[in-house]
């Protein structure tokens, strides 16, 4: 009597990085559901991720953008930067253009809303192992939408750093080694590309877009 072959280790290993332990649920429980893919471990901090990487080489990675301690497009960086063989997959509530934009820039081959349909998710999922770039129609429409708009600068990203912290237009001057004049120059340019009156305004659009992150 013949005893029966081992079945084959799932090839696909994944590693889920998010801050939610529900949201981390989720998608293990989408992943171990297929016959070719496998949780490798599962993080809720980049640094964690970046631990958990070097120790289990997964195929692919899905991440959040909004992670604890580092922005997500930071730690695809990072991770391709030590790891060229990478492959990334944001998985984020952040639909803003500027936050795509950033994310693909950094190295993700592909970006979701964590509201895709589970067929979609994996789908993604294979195709990026594949090699092949994956993005929804919603998330090429969205960086479409940004593009008609005017990039900011270098400064004018500074600024928004900056922003939400309370400080006048003096101290935001002296942190950039500008004067309060070039400050009030920059803000109207910055203003005006977002078609806002006023700091909290810009700091709300901001958020929509993407452009300022609360981590």
């Amino acid at each position: 009597m013949y005893a029966s072959p081992p079945l084959p280790m799932p090839s696909l290993s994944v590693l889920i990085v998010d801050g939610h332990p529900l949201v981390r649920l989720g998608l293990s429980t989408a992943v171990s559901r297929q016959p070719d893919m496998r949780v490798a471990a599962m993080a809720e901090t980049a640094a964690r991720a970046r631990l958990l990487f070097r120790r289990h080489r997964p195929d692919l990675v899905l991440m959040e953008l909004r992670l604890p301690d580092l922005n997500g497009s930071r730690l695809t960086q990072a991770l391709l930067d030590e790891f060229p063989e990478a492959r990334v997959v944001i998985v984020s509530s952040d639909d803003g253009d500027e936050s795509i934009h950033q994310a693909l820039q950094a190295g993700a081959m592909s970006y979701l809303f964590k509201t895709v349909a589970e067929e979609e998710l994996l789908h993604a999922i294979r195709e990026v192992h594949a090699g092949r770039r994956y993005l929804p129609q919603v998330v090429t429409a969205r960086l479409h939408e940004g593009r008609d708009r005017a990039p900011l600068t270098r400064r004018e990203t500074e600024l928004f750093d900056l922003l939400g912290k309370g400080l006048s237009n003096r101290e935001l001057g002296r942190v950039l080694g500008i004067s309060e004049d070039t400050v009030k120059t920059h803000l109207k340019s910055l203003f005006r590309k977002l078609d806002v009156s006023d700091r909290t305004e810009a700091v709300r659009e901001g958020l929509r877009r993407g452009f300022v992150q609360l981590l």
